[in-house]
């Protein structure tokens, strides 16, 4: 299938521009369909002071958020405008718990795109969208991307962790139809697995045969965990080749996935340096 709709996330902040700017790159290579959507949180009053606030103070605080809206949704279509893009685009406001409204409203596009979760592992910050319930409830593929990354043209090569297990194969195939238009593919891979079912050899089964049956070019990637942590391998991985998304499970029980966000996945997400593709 191929990629033809996206959805980004965008409130007008620094990351939510980072993932627009990706996403027209990937709008304008797949001639897809790039729709910015914003969600607005209702106000939370306690119920004995919702009691007492007059119904024009209601009504005020309702065109506010909606004047908030219509700025940056003039800033999307500035942003989109300055980019060249000449696909075509949408707008969409929602109100609601972001996290929840988002996910649901990704069931209906091919990838939600966002911006890095700064506040996520932060608890001194103001958290508006918890990651793993968007990625829990989504039931498609994410692309969380940096918020200083420099957005540049596709190298057309991507990196996937890869332990064996089923999480590892859910992202992979969720972003097949990404990893089919690449170069290049860096498989990579660590000798400590830690878990019965992530295995990343079995006899007669070989996931460089798998892909290069899909036309793609990839290699296998030993990290050297001299020394480093399974994330900080990724990361310096990262680093040195830069490619254009790291392809990660994001659950499960082995070295690369072995929590919901667990500390592998955590890490990379705090400290990621190219865009992330994540699948549950």
């Amino acid at each position: 299938m191929a990629i033809k709709d996206l959805l980004v996330a965008y409130d007008g902040n620094e990351a939510s521009e980072k993932a627009l700017e990706f996403a027209l790159k990937m709008g304008a290579k797949y001639g897809a369909v790039v729709t910015g959507m914003k969600v607005n949180t209702p106000p939370k009053f306690d119920s004995h002071v919702r009691r007492w606030m007059p119904e024009d103070v209601l009504k005020n605080l309702a065109e506010a958020q909606n004047e908030a809206s219509a700025e940056v949704k003039t800033k999307f279509e500035a942003q989109v405008a300055a980019s060249g893009f000449k696909g075509e685009t949408g707008w969409i406001v929602e109100q609601g718990q972001p996290d929840v409204m988002l996910a649901r409203s990704a069931r209906f596009y091919d990838l939600l795109l966002i911006g890095q979760f700064e506040s996520a592992f932060r608890p001194e910050m103001h958290r508006t969208v918890d990651p793993k319930e968007l990625l829990l409830r989504a039931g498609k593929p994410i692309i969380i991307v940096p918020k200083k990354y420099t957005v540049r043209d596709f190298k057309e090569t991507a990196a996937v962790a890869w332990d064996g297990s089923r999480f590892a194969a859910r992202a992979l195939t969720d972003a097949m139809q990404i990893l089919e238009t690449k170069k290049s593919l860096d498989i990579l891979t660590s000798d400590h697995t830690g878990s019965s079912d992530a295995v990343s050899r079995m006899p007669g089964l070989d996931l460089l045969v798998h892909m290069h049956r899909h036309g793609v070019n990839a290699k296998e990637v030993k990290l050297d965990g001299a020394g480093k942590s399974l994330s900080e391998a990724i990361l310096a991985h990262c680093a040195a080749t830069d490619p254009d998304v790291l392809v990660m499970g994001a659950y499960g029980r082995g070295r690369f996935t072995s929590a919901l966000f667990g500390s592998t996945t955590r890490t990379v997400l705090e400290k990621q340096n190219v865009p992330v593709l994540l699948s549950h």
